[in-house]
C-alpha cells in the first residue's frame, strides 16, 4: 500500500503561527457581532471562545435554557434569548454560528442566508481557530467513536501527541487551548456538523460504513451520503481519504484514496466481531499516514477503545447474559450487533424511529435463534408490523426495562441484548441515559437473584 509523503502533505497545508489560537482568524473576530444559534454544549463553548476573542456575542435558543446555562451566560456578560428565536437574533449579526443540533433548513438559518450573513457551524469555527492542521476526521454511520478513540490510543502509544474531540464527547472548540501546532487532532464528525462546514479540510478523512440514518433530518439516503462526503470535499491530492472498497461514492475525491480493507489480513488473529476488525483496520490505515511503521493494534487495545453502551456486558443472572448496546440507534447498528452473538437470543428493540425501515431487521431475525423479541417505546407498533410481515410471531410489548429483564429471565442459557435500532428521545435524554436505565434494571434484578453473586456497577 503506497502512502503519500506525510512531510510533503503537511508542508503544503496552511502555516499555523501562534501557540493558542491562529492570530489571523482571531483578529477577524475581534468586535465582530456574532450570533450563536443553539445553546447546547457546542454552542455554549463557541460563545465562550468568541467572547474571549473580543467578539460581541449573542446566543439564541429555541428551547428554555437550564438555570446553569443562564447563570454561565450572565456571568460572562453574554446576552441571550430563549424559548424561541426573535428578530433580535439577526438584527445586528455579522456572522452566525450554528450548533450541530440546528438544521440548516431552520427558518432562522434561512433568514440569515437571505440577508447574506455568513453561516458557520461550530466545527468550521473551531477549525479556523485550531493551532494544528494535522487533523484526522472520522465519520460514517456506525463505529465512529471506537475508531476515533483507537486512532488516539495508537498514536499516543507510539509517541505522538494526539487528542480526540468532536462528536465523541468534548467539542473541538472547547479543547483549542490544549492543542499545539504539533498535536494530531482526531475528530469524530457527524453529518449534522458536516452540513455547515465551509473550509474544513482534514489531512486524513476516514469514511466508515454508510447505512440509512437520520432520515428524519436528511430527506433520503442519497442526501445523507452526500452530506457525509463533505468530509473530503475540500481535500486536495496532498490529503488522504480512507474508506472501504465496498463503498460507492457519489463524487470522485481529489485526495489520495487508501482502502482499509487491505489491512484486514493483518488483523486476522483478532477474535472479535467483523465490524470491530473493520474499525481497527480503518484506524490503523489512518495512523500509518503519520507513522508508516505502526504495528497492528492488540485485541486488548481494540476492546479498550470501545466506549460504554456498545455491546457492553452487564451481568449474568441465572444463566442469562445481559448486554447493553444502547448506542445502536440504527437498524444497521443492530444488525451488526446480532452478527456478534451466537446462540439463543432475547432482543430488546424500540424507541423513537428516525424514519428508518425495519424490514431488513425483521428479515435478518428470521434466521436467528430468537427466544423472544421485546418491543419498547414509540416505534414498537412499527417494528411489530415489520415482524408480522416477516412471519415472526414471538414478540411482546414491554412497558420498561424492568419488565423486559423479568421476561428475559424466563430463558436460561440465552443472551439478552438491548440493541434498540432507534433513538432514545421518546423516553430518555440520550442513549447514555437509556443504557444506564437498562444497567440499573439488570442490577436490580440481580440483587434478588441469590444464586448469582452481585456484579457491582463499573
Amino acid at each position: 500500500m503506497a502512502l503519500p509523503s506525510v512531510s510533503k502533505n503537511l508542508e503544503l497545508l496552511p502555516s499555523v503561527p501562534g501557540q493558542a489560537l491562529i492570530p489571523c482568524a482571531a483578529v477577524t473576530l475581534f468586535r465582530k457581532r456574532v450570533t450563536v444559534v443553539g445553546a447546547g454544549r457546542s454552542g455554549i463553548a463557541a460563545a465562550c471562545v468568541l467572547r474571549s476573542l473580543g467578539a460581541e456575542v449573542f446566543v439564541s435558543e429555541q428551547a428554555l435554557l437550564s438555570p446553569q446555562t443562564r447563570a454561565e451566560l450572565t456571568q460572562l456578560g453574554i446576552p441571550f434569548e430563549e424559548n424561541g428565536h426573535t428578530e433580535r437574533a439577526l438584527s445586528r449579526a455579522q456572522l452566525v454560528i450554528l450548533s450541530p443540533g440546528v438544521p440548516i433548513t431552520a427558518p432562522l438559518v434561512q433568514r440569515a442566508r437571505a440577508l447574506n450573513i455568513p453561516i458557520w457551524g461550530e466545527l468550521e469555527l473551531a477549525y479556523r481557530l485550531c493551532p494544528s492542521k494535522k487533523i484526522i476526521a472520522v465519520t460514517g454511520t456506525n463505529g465512529k467513536s471506537t475508531t476515533t478513540r483507537l486512532i488516539e490510543e495508537l498514536l499516543t502509544q507510539n509517541g505522538a501527541r494526539a487528542i480526540s474531540a468532536g462528536n465523541i464527547g468534548t467539542p473541538l472548540i472547547a479543547r483549542l487551548n490544549e492543542i499545539t501546532p504539533e498535536t494530531i487532532v482526531v475528530l469524530e464528525v457527524s453529518s449534522f456538523q458536516l452540513e455547515s462546514i465551509e473550509s474544513f479540510r482534514p489531512t486524513v478523512a476516514v469514511l466508515l460504513n454508510i447505512a440509512p440514518n437520520h432520515l428524519d433530518r436528511h430527506k433520503s439516503l442519497a442526501e445523507y451520503l452526500s452530506v457525509k462526503c463533505r468530509i473530503f470535499e475540500n481535500q486536495t491530492e496532498h490529503d488522504v481519504l480512507v474508506l472501504s472498497k465496498e463503498l460507492t461514492l457519489p463524487k470522485r475525491p481529489r485526495s489520495h484514496v487508501l482502502y482499509y480493507d487491505e489491512l484486514l489480513p493483518e488483523l486476522s488473529s483478532l477474535t472479535m466481531p467483523q465490524h470491530l476488525k473493520e474499525d481497527a483496520a480503518a484506524a490503523l490505515t489512518a495512523c500509518r499516514v503519520f507513522v508508516p511503521t505502526l504495528p497492528p493494534p492488540s485485541e486488548e487495545l481494540v476492546r479498550k477503545a470501545q466506549l460504554p453502551h456498545r455491546q457492553e456486558f452487564i451481568a449474568e443472572i441465572d444463566g442469562v447474559k445481559f448486554y447493553n448496546d444502547s448506542k445502536a440507534t440504527t437498524v444497521h447498528a443492530t444488525l451488526a450487533a446480532l452478527n456478534a452473538f451466537e446462540g439463543p437470543l432475547v432482543l430488546i428493540v424500540g424507541g423513537r424511529n428516525k424514519n428508518l425501515d425495519f424490514t431488513p431487521l425483521a428479515q435478518a431475525l428470521r434466521s436467528k435463534p430468537i427466544c423472544e423479541i421485546l418491543l419498547i417505546g414509540e416505534a414498537a407498533p412499527q417494528i411489530a408490523r415489520a415482524l408480522e410481515a416477516a412471519h415472526i410471531t414471538q414478540f411482546s410489548y414491554v412497558r420498561d426495562f424492568s419488565e423486559a429483564v423479568a421476561r428475559a429471565l424466563r430463558y436460561p442459557g440465552a443472551t439478552c441484548l438491548l440493541s434498540p435500532a432507534c433513538a432514545s428521545f421518546d423516553q430518555f435524554r440520550s442513549y447514555e441515559e437509556r443504557g444506564q436505565a437498562f444497567r440499573e434494571a439488570v442490577w436490580q434484578a440481580q440483587r434478588y437473584a441469590p444464586s448469582r453473586p452481585l456484579v457491582k456497577p463499573r
